[in-house]
């Protein structure tokens, strides 16, 4: 049997809060919506607004976490997160240094949303070899290869 989402209950709903857009329902759907499709980065962060006056943070968070939506945001705490299990390596991958280390993104930050969080995308290299991993960015772009 399918769940049913009560929308009256606290946990999950800053009732408190209903009281600011007609039909509060909608606009969480509408958000969510927005968050799991593709669109530009402007609405997701609008539709995050909005969640955020609706939901509780808790529940919040257990939607974001969800597999179907991807980070659009650099600060996103799955980012981070992310971000500090790459460097955990201490090491660049390509040179061996131990100094100035970053996390990349094999496949493009823009090209594969569902790899943003995803260790099996990201290498441990040092600010080096990550600007020579991205030399050619705009002529790649350009060709439209990107």
């Amino acid at each position: 049997m399918a769940n049913i989402i009560n929308f009256k209950n606290a946990y999950a709903f800053k009732l408190e809060n209903f009281h600011l857009v007609d039909n509060p329902e909608s606009w969480i759907i509408t958000s969510l919506a927005l968050l799991i499709g593709d669109y530009e980065i402007y609405r997701k962060q609008a539709a995050l607004l909005i969640l955020k006056a609706l939901l509780r943070m808790d529940f919040l968070k257990e939607l974001l976490n969800d597999n179907g939506i991807h980070p659009f945001d650099r600060n996103d705490p799955r980012v981070k997160k992310w971000i500090k299990n790459i460097l955990s390596i201490e090491e660049c991958q390509l040179c061996g240094s131990k100094e100035n280390l970053e996390a990349h993104h094999i496949i493009r930050w823009a090209d594969y949303p569902r790899g943003r969080i995803d260790s099996n995308n990201g290498m441990c290299l040092c600010k080096n070899c990550h600007i020579e991993q991205h030399k050619y960015d705009d002529i790649r772009f350009m060709k439209g290869a990107g």
